[in-house]
């Protein structure tokens, strides 16, 4: 799952970077893009960090 979001964003990135002006992504989009490629990158490096939890009320 980390990994098919990294590779859409770096694909995303590529395309925009092709396109240069003509690209229709904004600054922001850009931005968010480069954050997910950060933040999957330390997530894929640190095993300890879990995206899924368990909360029990019994």
């Amino acid at each position: 799952m980390i990994n098919n979001a990294i590779k859409r964003a770096e694909y995303k990135l590529e395309q925009h970077r092709s396109l240069g002006t003509k690209s229709p992504l904004s600054v922001i989009e850009v931005a968010q893009l480069m954050d997910i490629i950060k933040r999957g990158e330390a997530m894929k490096n640190s095993p300890s960090e879990s995206l899924f939890f368990s909360f029990s009320v019994n």
